[in-house]
């Protein structure tokens, strides 16, 4: 599986998983093509990548999600988090890197996630 960390998400994460062998970018640093683009114009474009996205914006994306199933799109996951368990600050970066690097030797296929949502703790 690939990733890509939502804007709001330390692109340190992203570089840490990377050291690690995962194919992991952050819009942050990594992908300024993706910077200020509609949420759902990032899900549709990274879907083409067979890539999911990692984001805290749970409600809006869970939109994103229920839109794309109703009008038969695809995407290829969205892993939505919450600041009350996985804050986004740098003393959280390694317990975000340990989450992420569960997960992805978890779900190790390129489709693992494909249209799906998966929450992390």
């Amino acid at each position: 599986m690939k990733l890509l960390l939502d804007e709001m998400i330390s692109p340190k994460i992203a570089r840490e998983l990377r050291g690690k062998g995962f194919d992991v970018q952050a819009i942050k640093g990594d992908r300024p093509d993706l910077e200020a683009v509609a949420d759902r114009d990032i899900v549709r474009r990274i879907a083409v990548e067979k890539r999911a996205l990692v984001s805290n914006d749970v409600l809006d994306f869970q939109l994103i999600h229920n839109r794309l199933q109703a009008a038969g799109e695809e995407h290829y996951g969205l892993v939505l988090t919450s600041d009350s368990t996985m804050p986004r600050n740098k003393a959280s970066i390694s317990l975000w890197v340990k989450a992420l690097e569960k997960l992805l030797r978890a779900s190790p296929a390129e489709d693992a996630l494909r249209n799906r949502v998966r929450h992390l703790p």
